[in-house]
C-alpha cells in the first residue's frame, strides 16, 4: 500500500511539473521569441518605447514572409525591397502598411542602427498607428555583397 501511495504523490507532482511547465511556456513564449528575431523585437520595441510609442507584437506569419524575402535578397546578393508588398500582405489583417525595412549590417544591433539613420526606415519603425511587425533575420557566412558574417534583414509592419 505504501509503494501505492508514493507512486501516486511521484506522478502528481509530475503532471503539476508538466503542467507548469506547459503554462509558463505559453506566458513566456511571445515574449521569449526565439533567436535573432527576439532581439530584432525588443530593439524595435525599446526605440519606439524611446519615442513614448507603444510596442509592436511579433506576427508569425508576416515573419514566415519576411523570412523568405530575406532569403531571396541572399540568393540575389542584393539589398532590396520585396516588389510585391500588397501580395505578401494578403491574409493579414491590417489597415495601414508602413511598408518594409531591408539592409545589412555586421551585428544586429548595427543592423537597426542603420534602419534608424535611413529616413524611410526611421518613419516606419517610428510610425504610431503600427502594431505588428513580421522580422525574417539570417546571418551569412558566404561571401557576399555586404560581408562575410553579416546580418540581412527584413522587418515588415502593419496597423
Amino acid at each position: 500500500m505504501r509503494f501505492s501511495e508514493e507512486r501516486r504523490r511521484f506522478a502528481t507532482i509530475l503532471m503539476l511539473v508538466v503542467f507548469l511547465m506547459m503554462v509558463l511556456w505559453t506566458v513566456l513564449a511571445p515574449e521569449a521569441v526565439a533567436g535573432y528575431r527576439g532581439r530584432v523585437l525588443r530593439m524595435v520595441n525599446a526605440t519606439r518605447a524611446n519615442h513614448g510609442l507603444h510596442t509592436v507584437g511579433i506576427d508569425a506569419s508576416l515573419s514566415a514572409k519576411a523570412t523568405r524575402h530575406t532569403r531571396w535578397m541572399l540568393d540575389r546578393n542584393a539589398i532590396f525591397d520585396p516588389p510585391n508588398l500588397s501580395q505578401l500582405m494578403s491574409g493579414e489583417p491590417w489597415s495601414a502598411v508602413a511598408g518594409s525595412v531591408v539592409g545589412c549590417a555586421r551585428t544586429l544591433r548595427g543592423l537597426h542602427r542603420a534602419f534608424m539613420h535611413h529616413a524611410a526606415h526611421r518613419e516606419i519603425i517610428l510610425n504610431p498607428d503600427l502594431r505588428r511587425i513580421g522580422v525574417g533575420v539570417m546571418k551569412d557566412y558566404s561571401s557576399n555583397a555586404c560581408g562575410r558574417g553579416w546580418f540581412w534583414g527584413t522587418e515588415m509592419f502593419y496597423g
